[in-house]
């Protein structure tokens, strides 16, 4: 894929399947129902995310879950929270397994691989892997610095702009949420960095909620005596949780107090895009690849003896690399209200 700097990405970057059904794509024969003749296996992709106190703040996530199914890009695709909210992991892995499914790609909805992807969710998944020996587990990367990201990221400055032009020399903000992982952090600035030089802003930085530094009234400072007279901020944030709803807006109020003759503009956080759909499908795609291409291969409930001996259960795919012929893309859709989302599969 090209990801030269200054190139947004559209739909001929994503080859689109519009939202015709998985039989009308002939998806009984996509890799992720079946693995050479007579070895037939069905797989499921289950999103989870952190999620928060605020139970609405995981609809968009909800409803990405959705537009991949609709899109066909695996047999089942459901969503599920690693905290606070429902449906958790193991009621998806057990809706998904009473449904017919061998093999359950677990797609974490978060922007890095920070302690919660790293740390908790492993161990989550050893837990739920237990009572489904017949179930192969594979976690996809995060959605990191994938060029969608990118193209997300502008396309929320655009918007931003559009109400509040830009004054020079300007700077741009991330505002992150940290991690005690530092190195998990380099996907942010890939991300910024790249939005920086395609938008021609002067100057940029990351700011950080917690964890890390610069903090983000250090970042602010930062900008400013570089010689920035406008901030665009934007909330690298994928939910409307509490940080985005009240930390956040605090923050740039105290920094704007403090700096009167610059102004900053807060930009909406990532929230609900197909943008996201693009990457996970990217990023499932990628690993299905991988699965059909095993030597080693499910042959549905009954799995080989040298299959279980020669690879562990719940496989980390980080290391997948994304496969260009793997990119799917959808049409808009019409909104469905987070409430009924939440209703429809929360329960």
């Amino acid at each position: 894929m090209d990801t030269t700097p200054g190139r947004l990405l559209a739909d001929r970057e994503f080859p689109g399947t519009g939202n015709a059904s998985a039989r009308q794509r002939g998806l009984e024969n996509w890799p992720g129902n079946r693995f050479g003749e007579g070895a037939t296996t069905m797989q499921a992709v289950i999103l989870i995310g952190h999620g928060s106190l605020r139970s609405a703040s995981g609809a968009s996530m909800i409803r990405i879950a959705a537009r991949l199914r609709e899109r066909g890009v695996a047999p089942l695709v459901e969503a599920s929270f690693l905290n606070y909210s429902r449906p958790t992991l193991a009621e998806m892995v057990e809706k998904c397994h009473a449904q017919g499914a061998t093999t359950v790609i677990v797609q974490p909805y978060f922007l890095i691989e920070g302690t919660y992807v790293q740390q908790d969710l492993p161990a989550l998944l050893q837990d739920v892997a237990r009572a489904y020996p017949d179930l192969d587990f594979h976690v996809a990367p995060v959605l990191g610095d994938h060029p969608a990201m990118v193209a997300l990221a502008r396309r929320r400055v655009q918007e931003a702009e559009a109400d509040a032009p830009r004054r020079r020399p300007a700077g741009l903000l991330f505002l992150a949420h940290g991690t005690p992982l530092p190195a998990a952090n380099r996907p942010v600035y890939s991300v910024m960095q790249q939005v920086q030089v395609q938008m021609g802003f002067t100057y940029g930085q990351v700011g950080f909620l917690d964890c890390n530094e610069p903090e983000i009234s250090q970042a602010v400072q930062q900008l400013v005596e570089d010689g920035a007279r406008y901030i665009l901020a934007l909330p690298y944030f994928l939910h409307m949780g509490r940080h985005v709803r009240e930390d956040l807006p605090g923050i740039l109020a105290e920094v704007r107090r403090r700096y009167p003759a610059v102004t900053i503009h807060l930009a909406r956080h990532l929230d609900y895009d197909l943008l996201l759909a693009d990457v996970i499908a990217h990023r499932a795609a990628a690993v299905q690849e991988q699965l059909a291409a095993m030597p080693c291969r499910p042959a549905g409930v009954g799995r080989e003896a040298a299959c279980r001996a020669g690879r562990a259960q719940v496989v980390m795919a980080h290391w997948l690399a994304p496969s260009p012929k793997a990119q799917l893309a959808g049409s808009l859709e019409s909104v469905e209200t987070a409430g009924t989302l939440l209703e429809r599969i929360g329960g």
